[in-house]
């Protein structure tokens, strides 16, 4: 039997180019940075555009290679701009990280129509034209490709007041299987992350609130909230070599928290 030759994988990802969507705050935010400090040549999104411009500086005060272009995910031309710019200023892509997203805390009996539209815009349109059209773009590439959408436990579970949100997660973590199947030909791999409680920036004082905190740690079972670094990792491998065989899954990165029983 011939010795295999075992070497560590290095994740490193220069030469890539990778565009995440919602990438100035939270998990994106945290995305961008770490798949930057890995090599690649990062375009960060949200709506506002100098948003998107401060986190490029920070990049690129880091040593790195970045540029930010607002763009508006529910809308389809803006998403093709995206790509179009990416593809004019760094000559290809190669990752697709469709994180942006929103969520109505609100019970099904009051949600509007213009709510709902919203949040499945937002999160589940936006990923399936998201990965539309880089997905066209990296078959003409004929390179393959890494399409890597954000979804959530909360895609795999009901939800008390976010069933919108639940909804278009559930929705996204379908898609995320369909689009591997068509795609995988071309060599584009695509999969989900699911994460569970992440503390970022935006929710840090709603988790840390003592009688929240105490309830929902009781039904985690490493009682214990992600941390942004942690999915930033998850996203990191995903997008890199060290995975190739893995496409159309869905990783839920939760602490245990879907696992069920008395914990």
């Amino acid at each position: 039997m011939a010795k295999e030759d075992y070497t560590i994988p290095t994740f490193d990802l220069s030469g890539k180019v990778a565009i995440v969507t919602g990438g100035t705050k939270g998990l994106g935010y945290g995305i961008v940075m770490k798949l930057a400090a890995a090599g690649a040549k990062v375009v960060i999104t949200s709506r506002h555009q100098d948003d998107c411009d401060a986190v490029a500086a920070e990049v690129k005060e880091l040593g790195g290679e970045a540029m930010g272009i607002k763009t508006d995910v529910q809308n389809l031309e803006e998403i093709q701009n995206l790509v179009d710019k990416t593809v004019a200023a760094y000559g290809r892509l190669d990752i697709m990280v469709n994180n942006a997203g929103v969520a109505v805390t609100k019970r099904l009996t009051d949600m509007t129509e213009d709510e709902y539209n919203r949040v499945l815009d937002s999160n589940l349109k936006s990923v399936f034209f998201g990965g539309q059209i880089a997905a066209k773009k990296m078959i003409e590439q004929g390179e393959g490709g890494n399409i890597i959408n954000m979804c959530s436990i909360g895609g795999i579970k009901g939800n008390n007041q976010l069933s919108t949100y639940g909804a278009s997660k559930a929705g996204a973590i379908n898609l995320t299987k369909s689009m591997a199947w068509e795609w995988g030909r071309y060599g584009i791999r695509v999969n989900a992350i699911c994460p569970g409680y992440v503390k970022t920036a935006l929710n840090a004082e709603a988790l840390e609130n003592p009688k929240f905190k105490e309830k929902t740690l009781k039904g985690i079972p490493l009682r214990r909230f992600g941390t942004v670094e942690e999915i930033a990792n998850l996203t990191l491998f995903l997008a890199s070599d060290a995975c190739n065989m893995l496409t159309g899954e869905f990783i839920v990165a939760d602490m245990g928290a879907t696992l069920g029983g008395n914990v």
